[in-house]
């Protein structure tokens, strides 16, 4: 195993392809008396704190969506999107225009780095109860090494009396 490994890596490393391996497959490829494969590192923080995100009624007809991009991560503009409790898609209004961004998945994209802050109107949302509810979906990456699948956020919020 370990040499079929180190001959999968040897030809990547030679075509200049990045590999990201568990860590339990990286432990297994070091060896002290082994100098022929460099292995770096990585670690992929968890989607929550790599897109830290939140939702506040900002003003009687305004909610904000507010995310805190770690550094060396961005949120694709695209994947940003939100539907009511049935599944049916909601306009959030236009997003900030974002950075172009050189993907390796997607090419030319838009995307935003360190921190995204939307405002839109509480009118595209049904009230009930003096509350909101919606399911907010996004996706990014860890540059280089790994996309997120699709995340999805259950929001709920009680409206200010």
């Amino acid at each position: 195993m370990k040499l079929l490994l180190n001959s999968v890596l040897s030809i990547a490393l030679a075509a200049g392809v990045t590999l990201c391996l568990p860590a339990a497959a990286q432990d297994s490829l070091l060896d002290s008396s082994s100098t022929k494969l460099p292995i770096i590192r990585s670690t992929v923080l968890p989607a929550d704190e790599a897109f830290s995100m939140n939702a506040i009624i900002e003003a009687p007809d305004t909610l904000v969506l507010y995310w805190e991009i770690k550094e060396g991560y961005y949120l694709y503009r695209k994947s940003i999107s939100a539907s009511d409790t049935h599944g049916n898609s909601i306009t959030i209004g236009e997003l900030p225009t974002g950075a172009v961004h050189s993907d390796e998945f997607f090419g030319e994209v838009k995307v935003y780095f360190d921190r995204l802050l939307h405002r839109f109107p509480l009118t595209s949302l049904a009230m009930e109860n003096n509350k909101v509810a919606f399911t907010l979906q996004y996706q990014g990456c860890a540059e280089d090494l790994y996309c997120y699948p699709m995340q999805k956020r259950e929001i709920e919020l009680t409206l200010p009396e």
